[in-house]
């Protein structure tokens, strides 16, 4: 997927090597979870910021409403062109077509859809740009590319919505991440000559 290298370099510059992760097409159904999840995480990394695009924009204003009034979270808004600055924890990407570009971003990626209603990603994306996947039981249609990620120890699968909480938290471990990273993109570049 494109991802423009200025608008990368912009953004990591932003973020000051903070730790990041990214929720991936995001249904509505486990918003709840990734932030319980993202709250967890923040324990062991009070600088964390999620990344979180929604899997339907048009929520995206009740979705920052509820962040802020609800969870007592510092929200940004990408489609209001707001700046994940130092304070915020989640950063709303709320626009289209940007997908690479928060991939290549973020060194984890949990998958949307995975512990509810199924992907709706391929696993492939994140993987061939160097991040390490965490994902639920619900992998259609993408199932057999989710099949040998984890065959090849590329991916890391969660049972029940409060194991992302500890996914999260370990991942947190650089090595640990690039280990999951590495082995995904062994994958999902294997045969592409």
């Amino acid at each position: 997927l494109p991802g423009p290298e200025a608008e990368r370099e912009a953004l990591a510059t932003l973020f000051r090597a903070r730790p990041v992760w990214l929720a991936a097409e995001l249904p509505e159904e486990e918003e709840e979870t990734v932030i319980a999840a993202h709250r967890s995480a923040m324990r062991l990394a009070h600088r964390l910021l999620l990344i979180l695009v929604p899997a339907d924009p048009e929520r995206a204003e009740a979705l920052a409403e509820w962040l802020e009034a609800d969870q007592n979270l510092n929200v940004a808004r990408r489609s209001a062109e707001e700046e994940p600055a130092e304070e915020v924890e989640v950063y709303l990407a709320d626009t289209d077509g940007e997908m690479g570009l928060w991939y290549r971003l973020a060194p984890i990626t949990y998958m949307g859809g995975t512990l509810s209603s199924g992907s709706r990603r391929h696993p492939f994306e994140p993987a061939a740009l160097g991040s390490a996947l965490i994902h639920g039981d619900a992998t259609a249609p993408y199932g057999e590319g989710y099949q040998r990620l984890g065959e090849a120890g590329g991916a890391r699968k969660v049972r029940k919505p409060g194991d992302l909480a500890e996914a999260v938290g370990d991942l947190l471990a650089p090595d640990r991440a690039a280990a999951l990273a590495h082995g995904a993109w062994a994958v999902a570049t294997s045969g592409a000559e």
